[in-house]
């Protein structure tokens, strides 16, 4: 065969004289490939969907913040028999300040002392809604706290306008157990409801940011990536904060005078939202229904955010602490002036110092609170 007629049987599709025919599959045969294909192709994508769904439900795939605790929480729980626990619930405020490690390390540790056994259970952004929602996951994961410490805060207390609690909550991290509280509380609960089972149907695309902060983090903008709840979280469920130096005056300044910029407003038309007491109350009766004492937790302010709060608005809400502790005769762990502005990063989110003073003043505070829990002093 010469050239010119090589390059024809390359690029014709007409057969060349004398060129052997090509061997083609009888239809039916190409037909019952395709069709074979075209079903391990839908396996597969069932399987990989089902085996999403089914990641999915490890709370530490679903909502690491919570899941991550609650995996922390069983091993000290092993690590420590008998030792009553005192579960804190609150928001970054607490996530950032309540530091169990600082307590470990100057606990009197006698064997004839129940020392509490403190562990941060916080979310960031959490109210009085989250904080029920996190102790309705506690208890439906089997845990039993001795003690159960509730953060109070007057600004997530009045869930109005933009500070709408339950907009600062994520969808695809909910679960099953949270829908009690979606019904409860969020504004549109049918429509919550009905993305959480479309989520589910459509396990890998509609959780894809969830998924890929779990196995490549860098592959989402910094702006997208929800993971601050969790990077850095120790042991005992404390996330460090900022640790200030000496020559950091300036930019706490900033920091200081841009929270003042944003809890203004708020302060302007502050109220406490019936949603918020009303989740508070239920908080405080789950954990006492499980056999818990309870107490609620005021913590640190510097003296610049003390002093933002108008006359008004400080004794709204002194006047509304001090009505839920009367009725439901809940004990105040009053710490709103324990710690130097310096151990103060921002008006209010203890440094990673702060945290450890404060938190070994909270031990023995937490200790002397609830003896009749089994915690001695």
């Amino acid at each position: 065969m010469n050239v010119s007629r090589a390059i024809r049987v390359l690029f014709s599709r007409t057969p060349v004289a004398g060129a052997p025919a090509p061997r083609r599959a009888a239809p039916s045969s190409a037909r019952r490939r395709g069709r074979a294909a075209v079903a391990w192709f839908a396996v597969m994508v069932v399987a990989i969907h089902a085996a999403a769904l089914l990641a999915l439900q490890d709370p530490r795939l679903r909502d690491p913040e919570y899941g991550l605790r609650a995996a922390r929480l069983r091993d000290r729980i092993a690590e420590n028999p008998g030792r009553p626990l005192v579960l804190v619930v609150g928001s970054s405020r607490t996530a950032m300040g309540v530091s169990p490690a600082a307590w470990e390390e100057v606990r009197p540790n006698d064997p004839a002392r129940q020392d509490p056994l403190l562990f941060n259970a916080a979310v960031l952004g959490a109210g009085p809604v989250m904080e029920l929602m996190t102790l309705r996951r506690v208890y439906a994961d089997g845990f039993r706290p001795a003690v159960v410490l509730i953060e109070y805060w007057p600004p997530f207390l009045h869930n109005q306008d933009q500070w709408v609690e339950t907009n600062r909550i994520a969808v695809d991290r909910l679960m099953d157990c949270d829908r009690e509280l979606v019904r409860g509380y969020f504004p549109r609960p049918d429509r919550t409801e009905w993305e959480m089972d479309h989520r589910r149907r459509n396990a890998i695309y509609a959780n894809r940011e969830r998924l890929l902060m779990k196995v490549a983090p860098r592959w989402l903008p910094a702006a997208r990536r929800a993971d601050a709840g969790w990077t850095g979280l120790d042991a005992w469920g404390w996330v460090p904060g900022f640790d200030l130096k000496p020559d950091m005056t300036d930019w706490r300044a900033k920091a200081v005078a841009n929270c003042s910029d944003i809890y203004r407003p708020l302060f302007a038309k502050y109220k406490v939202a019936p949603d918020a007491d009303r989740a508070l109350r239920e908080a405080i009766a789950l954990a006492r229904d499980h056999g818990a004492a309870v107490g609620l937790v005021y913590l640190p302010e510097s003296a610049e955010f003390r002093g933002l709060y108008p006359r008004r608005v400080e004794r709204v809400a002194r006047e509304h602490l001090e009505t839920v502790s009367r009725d439901l005769n809940v004990p105040v762990i009053d710490c709103r002036t324990w710690m130097p502005d310096g151990a103060i990063v921002d008006g209010f989110h203890l440094s990673k110092t702060g945290a450890a003073d404060f938190t070994r003043l909270f031990g023995p505070a937490v200790a002397a609170a609830f003896p009749a829990a089994g915690v001695k002093p």
